[in-house]
């Protein structure tokens, strides 16, 4: 056979985190970073599953021909996988994958929580042909915004119901003043995910979210945006029991700072108005990796 290459970007999920849970909107951007997968001919009669992370391997298994794990380098990432094989088999009644050689080429920290896992499910239903929720429904759960940002060109707003509901351009008067800063504390998005679906909200919280992403989406000017970032950050704090970041750790920040994801880790969003002066309060802060936005988010 021919190899095949598959791609798939990664995720910032601006707003909606946590509440695109229980049904509102969220408004993402894929990244120019992202996944790779190459699938090449194998001499043996099994899979073999490798992961690179900038080259170096950090996960490889080896499959029978069953799909059962003859060999991994970790036992506890390799049952999912495993499961995800197992499932695309019987849907597809075996699509001749044994005598393969799967390799994935992230070009992200993987502890950045870019999506992981999430161009991983993109990448084995365009391999597939199966439906990436219904994959995501038998691997790692979510919303699967994430999954829906994988393949898109620019920004887009999704929720649960109704997938992807359309998409969006920002402005330079707003990109131009953003600031991507990474905490160096990886979430587990699993666990968060577990932990939220059993809180109570209530549908004026849901009309809320809804209302701040409908005007982050339609957004011209940066001090604008700050105030919808402010707002976010007002209405998610009570929800989760914990204060916001800027609150927390950024007091004396004179811009509006915005958790992404989940809350405690991974990256915040930052406004700015003189480059420098930002980038010098952070590194101050001993804060680990500082992008902006045309450095990070896949440009059309």
């Amino acid at each position: 056979m021919n190899s095949l290459s598959y791609s798939a970007s990664g995720k910032l999920l601006l707003f909606g985190e946590y509440l695109v849970l229980k049904g509102s909107l969220s408004f993402s951007i894929p990244l120019s970073v992202g996944q790779n997968l190459h699938i090449l001919p194998y001499s043996g009669k099994g899979i073999l599953w490798q992961c690179f992370e900038f080259e170096k391997c950090w996960l490889e298994i080896y499959f029978s021909e069953k799909l059962e794990i003859i060999y991994t380098t970790d036992i506890k990432k390799a049952l999912p996988v495993q499961k995800l094989l197992l499932f695309i088999r019987e849907r597809k009644h075996n699509p001749g994958s044994s005598g393969l050689c799967f390799k994935f080429d992230l070009n992200f920290n993987r502890y950045y929580g870019f999506g992981t896992s999430a161009t991983l499910i993109s990448l084995l239903s365009q391999w597939s042909g199966l439906d990436p929720y219904l994959l995501l429904a038998q691997s790692f759960d979510g919303s699967g915004y994430d999954i829906a940002t994988a393949t898109a060109k620019q920004p887009i707003l999704y929720s649960i119901a109704q997938k992807v509901t359309g998409s969006c351009s920002l402005p330079e008067s707003v990109t131009q003043h953003l600031l991507f800063v990474y905490r160096g504390k990886k979430q587990i998005s699993a666990s968060e995910v577990a932990s939220f679906k059993n809180k109570q909200i209530r549908s004026g919280q849901i009309e809320q979210m809804n209302a701040i992403i409908a005007s982050a989406s339609r957004c011209t000017h940066i001090s604008a945006w700050e105030k919808l970032m402010q707002e976010s950050e007002q209405l998610i704090a009570p929800i989760l029991g914990v204060p916001a970041v800027k609150e927390q750790q950024f007091a004396d920040y004179p811009y509006a700072i915005k958790s992404l994801g989940a809350w405690g880790g991974d990256f915040i969003m930052v406004a700015f108005r003189d480059l420098s002066e930002a980038k010098n309060y952070f590194m101050q802060k001993h804060t680990q990796s500082l992008y902006t936005y045309r450095e990070l988010i896949k440009q059309r």
